[in-house]
């Protein structure tokens, strides 16, 4: 949850408590205790969504999914961010320029719903622009996996993240899509079955 904001008295107001912990609806102000909270009921809300196999088309989607994980936490989850953020180092896409980028990724969904079976690269361009579109302000990985995933499923795939999340974080940041792809792991779901 280190994600952060240019700085403003009114995002402060709005999403954080006087010692920087993200507003919820458990009143939890001890980051720590949020942080596996948040962890724990976003994993469950996940698993429950991937078991009812939902055709997933579009941005509309990730909003629904991210609502999904989140919702029960925090009010603001599946809304689209109305502010610019950074992460570190980061800058995530102007909020002036959000809609272009969801529309720039239904545009490629679109071309990709029509193939039988995507490659690596194809999910690693989305990953790449989900990443950068950063719609949502906690919660922006996890939800685009889940996303991706139902995505894949929708294809009769599956796809394996790596382990360590540190060197895929580096892949998005550094926005280099062939190390994203490598990355990740794309499998028939006939295979994964069968092992």
């Amino acid at each position: 949850m280190n994600e952060e904001v240019r700085d403003t008295e009114w995002y402060r107001k709005k999403f954080l408590y006087p010692n920087g912990t993200l507003k919820n609806k458990l009143n939890i102000t001890d980051p720590t205790e949020l942080a596996q909270r948040e962890y724990r009921g976003s994993a469950v809300r996940a698993l429950a969504f991937l078991r009812k196999n939902k055709k997933i088309t579009s941005v509309e989607d990730l909003k629904k999914i991210h609502k999904i994980m989140f919702g029960w936490l925090y009010n603001w989850a599946g809304q689209i961010r109305d502010y610019e953020l950074t992460k570190g180092e980061t800058e995530f896409l102007e909020y002036s320029r959000i809609k272009f980028g969801i529309e720039e990724i239904d545009e490629k969904m679109k071309q990709l719903a029509s193939k039988k079976e995507l490659e690596n690269t194809d999910y690693a361009f989305l990953l790449d622009r989900l990443n950068y579109l950063h719609p949502f302000r906690e919660g922006n990985g996890r939800s685009s996996k889940l996303f991706l995933q139902a995505f894949a499923a929708n294809h009769g795939q599956v796809i394996d993240y790596p382990r360590s999340n540190k060197d895929l974080i580096t892949a998005q940041n550094n926005a280099d899509i062939n190390q994203i792809a490598d990355l990740i792991k794309v499998s028939s779901k006939a295979n994964k079955s069968s092992k």
